[in-house]
């Protein structure tokens, strides 16, 4: 347990997981209740929150380290979306939460593993900025089969490339 809260601290999970709340109860606060954006909005704003702390503050302590780094990796994965919608579910059907949380935190480790975790947030962020005023799989209506397979694809890729290559790959 002492391993975990370590792990938690050094990757700066408690602020990460208050100022993701913060930002979607203020996102809930304004936000009218039709619009597929607001929701998205949230996912999108928690999910990089939390992504800030996908990597240490040393890479190369980071792989001296002795601990099985792709199980921590992959928890931290998982709990950024687990703990995204439990956040937002409020606010958007499941269907739509879950998905918009898979790809989002998908893209988010697909960034901590290509440019480090200190811009993990960015391609969560660049893909809502991107097609807000279009459509894709992120806007798309909660039963969506290609948007589900899309936000899939986004987050087998991203929890593939954090996990297993996270350490080797640098841009």
């Amino acid at each position: 347990m002492r391993a975990l809260l370590l792990y938690a601290r050094s990757r700066q999970v408690p602020a990460s997981v208050a100022a993701a709340a913060l930002f979607c109860l203020l996102v809930r606060a304004v936000a009218p209740s039709a619009d597929p954006r607001w929701p998205a909005l949230a996912v999108t704003g928690a999910v990089s929150a939390l992504a800030v702390g996908l990597s240490g503050q040393d890479d190369d302590l980071d792989r001296t380290a002795a601990w099985r780094w792709p199980v921590y990796r992959l928890a931290h994965v998982l709990a950024i979306a687990s703990v995204t919608a439990l956040l937002v579910t409020c606010t958007a059907p499941l269907p739509f939460v879950a998905r918009a949380c898979v790809g989002m935190t998908g893209l988010a480790a697909l960034g901590a593993g290509l440019f480090g975790g200190h811009l993990a947030w960015a391609p969560p962020c660049a893909w809502f900025a991107l097609t807000f005023f279009s459509d894709s799989w992120l806007f798309a209506p909660p039963d969506s089969l290609g948007a589900a397979c899309a936000a899939v694809a986004f987050g087998m890729t991203g929890l593939i490339v954090y996990v297993l290559f996270h350490s080797t790959l640098k841009l």
